[in-house]
């Protein structure tokens, strides 16, 4: 007499644990990937703002308001405290550090992020 494996109503378990993997990442990523997107639009911001450090209408004030704002508007815990810009005669130096809090139902995530741009200054 033949026994069939799977009969109705029976699942294997790999199945039932890939599918627990699949739902997992898929929650992880639901998080993850537009904190990802608005990390790297501040990144290039600030880059920017680094590179027009060489007008004369974008002194250390206007620099910092402008970081905040867009960390503002991409809804990213940056306060003033943790952004540092520092000119010399030569050289721009903007570091912004933060942790980002990513919360799962049951664990918080704490994504401890640095940014640091630094860029030439010429003098016309």
């Amino acid at each position: 007499m033949k026994t069939w494996r799977s009969q109705r109503g029976d699942v294997p378990v790999g199945c039932l644990v890939g599918g627990v993997v699949v739902v997992v990442v898929i929650l992880i990523a639901i998080k993850v990937a537009p904190l990802t997107i608005a990390i790297g639009e501040f990144d290039k911001e600030i880059g920017v703002l680094a590179d027009r450090a060489n007008r004369r209408e974008y002194n250390d004030q206007r620099i910092l308001q402008s970081i905040l704002l867009k960390a503002q508007n991409l809804d990213l815990p940056v306060t003033k405290k943790q952004v540092d810009i520092k000119r010399t005669s030569t050289r721009i130096k903007i570091t912004v550090i933060y942790d980002v809090p990513i919360e799962f139902p049951s664990y918080t995530y704490v994504w401890h992020k640095e940014h640091f741009h630094e860029r030439p200054i010429f003098h016309t």
